[in-house]
């Protein structure tokens, strides 16, 4: 097994050594940490190895066919970690390998951590799902007092405002400053009422962190760093434009270009709405946090919290091109924070993707089966959108294959 496997043990074994340093260790570090002590692989069964060995090698066929600079991937079985493997380089021009602890912008996948922060709070009783977000953020003026007035907090985290989609990501990408593009917000004229229509919003989607900064008195990046970062022990985890450069260990973004991919710089813009896209995060980080998601973490995440995040808020229509790579979909929803797939057979999925300056993140997993995958990479490619899906489809083709 040593000889078969050493950068799996390897991996295992490091991501083992930081999580029993936390305080506060999870069944995932508990898991690594029997592997570790056991030498032998972290596998439920011979066919689920044989899966996993069969979707790394697809997977890292992908990224080479396209070029993909770097990139890290992490596989959640259960409270089992089942794959764990940087890729690449954080740099062409450097060559500076990708590591387990190389921070990636993780872009919209920042939304699922607002979610999880509002649902706390929530369960604290501080708000409630329904409180109006005028009644923690006064400043704000929609088109018409009505439509203020009727805009809820699930309304902000499910992007059903009634705003029309994107409305104003425009001048995020331009440089505006978010205090300045809300002002802006009243001229909009709604294209639905508010809960009706879910339409996908960045700078509405941020209001959820100025209610929760109300509610709290703190910021909202303390609020991520006190209440997920560090009882996780996502110790590479920020939420700031100076938290990521501050890091010597980082990918940097690239840009396609004919000849392959060119490193650019880190563009501040999107830190502008750190609860929509503001997180910075290692592929170790993100294990941890898929590792609550999968409900490991009750300590921090109970299962009925998690429920609440995940309840199907707003109706997705199925041929919403940002679903346009899962087959077999047969129904698709938004909860808070989170896109809910239904897959042919009634399997569900929990998902977000997200992009942002040349990275492109995406997670995904499945409840039912406690099983989940995340992938960071730093250029814009196609490998992501395509390969989250067809680990589903060869997970659920190898049940069928073994019944």
């Amino acid at each position: 097994m040593k000889k078969k496997y050493p950068l799996i043990l390897f991996v295992t074994a490091l991501l083992g050594f930081i999580l029993r340093e936390h305080a506060r260790p999870s069944r995932l570090g508990a898991a690594m940490l029997q592997y570790e002590l056991e030498q032998k692989k972290a596998f439920l069964d011979p066919s689920f190895s044989q899966f996993i060995r069969g979707y790394e090698s697809y997977l890292f066929e992908q990224l080479e066919e396209e070029g993909v600079p770097g990139a890290a991937v992490a596989v959640i079985k259960d409270n089992t970690l089942a794959l764990f493997r940087p890729y690449g380089v954080r740099s062409v021009a450097s060559g500076a390998p990708v590591g387990p602890n190389t921070t990636f912008r993780i872009a919209s996948l920042s939304k699922g951590f607002a979610g999880l922060l509002a649902a706390l709070l929530v369960e604290e009783g501080a708000l409630k799902w329904e409180d109006p977000v005028c009644q923690y953020v006064p400043g704000l003026r929609l088109k018409t007092e009505k439509q203020t007035r009727a805009l809820q907090l699930q309304h902000v985290l499910s992007h059903t405002t009634g705003l029309p989609r994107h409305t104003y990501s425009n001048l995020l990408n331009a440089g505006m400053a978010y205090p300045d593009i809300l002002q802006l917000l009243a001229r909009v004229e709604p294209s639905h009422p508010a809960g009706a229509w879910h339409n996908y919003q960045n700078v509405a989607f941020s209001l959820s962190g100025n209610v929760l900064e109300s509610v709290s008195g703190k910021r909202f990046g303390e609020l991520l760093a006190t209440r997920i970062f560090e009882p996780l022990g996502m110790d590479g985890a920020t939420a700031s434009y100076g938290g990521f450069l501050a890091g010597d260990d980082r990918a940097a973004p690239h840009r396609r270009l004919a000849a392959g991919f060119q490193e650019t710089k880190v563009e501040p813009n999107y830190y502008e709405v750190v609860p929509a896209a503001g997180v910075n995060a290692s592929i170790t980080d993100m294990a941890l946090w898929l590792d609550l998601l999968l409900g490991n973490r009750p300590d921090i995440a109970s299962e009925a919290l998690l429920g609440q995040v995940f309840r199907p808020f707003a109706e997705i229509p199925v041929n919403d091109r940002v679903l346009r790579n899962w087959q077999g979909l047969e129904a698709a929803h938004y909860g808070m924070g989170w896109r809910i797939l239904r897959l042919k057979g009634g399997f569900e999925v929990i998902q977000h993707s997200g992009y942002v300056n040349g990275y492109r993140a995406e997670i995904a997993f499945s409840r039912e089966e406690k099983l989940g995958i995340v992938l960071l990479t730093n250029a814009p490619n196609y490998t992501v959108g395509n390969s989250i899906p067809a680990f589903f489809e060869q997970y659920r083709a190898r049940e069928a294959a073994v019944q």
